[in-house]
């Protein structure tokens, strides 16, 4: 009987270094399937044009929650340069994927990771704290630097063969670039960016909103940060309000049940969202959001109607524009 292929699942972003690894991997008889997890802080996008342009099968899961937010206020490993808790955020996605391959009966999971590619996330350190809190550290085949690092239980049983894997490290990315020539692999997105929370003007304002919010804070206001003005009123009151058409749009996407949507009525204006700890909002809040949105709205004799509207009620505020001062007193 011919051997049974082994089965990988592997974790995607769709950069260069994942789609080598899963390329790898396949020229080697490996069934590979890709895996892209997604937060408000990441999607999926780069992953599925890449899985799309080179045929690989992709699987697209949310982070859970109350877990990556729990990382977010308190790190095991640390922070980077800013908010971004990439070992332990890592080790988060790795402890998923390793449940997703025992129920579906993958042999091992694999990532593009180079060994020194990033100085705080891919050190021998690093990959040694991520398998270590992942629990699945032994199943976890590095394939562009598996020869650097100690051999997995694959690779022990036999299920897959060290010479078929590279021993690449450091910052550079010329072999990585030869060996994507030599398979035709000639679109991927440039290295680095991609998650805000590397990004300092992003970090200030998420940490700001979390130091308020403390436990309210949810993933509704992580994915709000990515759009729009932000306004931290008295009670810790979140306002939301949109600079465009594009981010008035996304904004009506991102609404909750229990998020107020204010608009004016009377003018064209932008779309703004309310969130008050407990449901419970003020009328001075309610009052000092529909002057912001005034602020915002193309008045002219400096009379604006706002619409406030709720799941279960409306409520009409004839209002001027804010003042300057006003704005940048509660401006995130």
């Amino acid at each position: 009987m011919k051997n049974k292929s082994p089965k990988a699942l592997l974790l995607f972003s769709g950069g260069l270094d994942s789609l080598l690894a899963g390329e790898l991997l396949r020229r080697n008889g490996v069934t590979v399937t890709c895996l892209a997890f997604t937060t408000p802080f990441f999607s999926a996008e780069k992953s599925i044009i890449a899985a799309r342009r080179y045929n690989f099968p992709l699987i697209i899961a949310p982070l859970p929650e109350k877990e990556y937010i729990k990382l977010l206020f308190d790190p095991p490993h640390g922070f980077g340069k800013c908010m971004n808790p990439c070992i332990d955020c890592h080790a988060l996605m790795l402890k998923k994927a390793g449940n997703l391959m025992r129920e579906r009966g993958y042999d091992f999971l694999a990532t593009g990771e180079v060994l020194g590619e990033r100085p705080k996330s891919q050190t021998s350190q690093a990959l040694r704290h991520v398998d270590s809190a992942s629990g699945f550290g032994e199943y976890i085949v590095r394939p562009l630097s598996a020869k650097l690092l100690p051999p997995t239980v694959p690779e022990r049983n036999g299920l897959i063969k060290r010479e078929w894997f590279l021993s690449i490290s450091g910052r550079g990315r010329k072999k990585q670039i030869e060996l994507a020539r030599k398979w035709n692999i000639d679109s991927y997105p440039s290295p680095g960016g991609g998650c805000p929370l590397t990004e300092k003007f992003f970090s200030v304002k998420l940490e700001r909103l979390m130091n308020a919010l403390k436990e309210d804070f949810s993933f509704f206001h992580a994915a709000c940060l990515r759009v729009g003005r932000h306004f931290l009123l008295p009670e810790n009151a979140h306002l939301v309000i949109g600079k465009d058409a594009r981010e008035n749009k996304r904004l009506l996407q991102l609404r909750l049940p229990h998020i107020l949507l204010l608009n004016p009525i009377n003018v064209k204006g932008p779309v703004a969202l309310l969130y008050a700890p407990k449901g419970i909002i003020s009328k001075e809040n309610l009052e000092r959001s529909a002057r912001f949105v005034a602020r915002y709205s193309d008045h002219e004799n400096g009379v604006v109607r706002v619409l406030i509207a709720s799941s279960e009620d409306i409520l009409n505020i004839v209002t001027g524009p804010a003042h300057e001062a006003e704005l940048e007193r509660y401006r995130i």
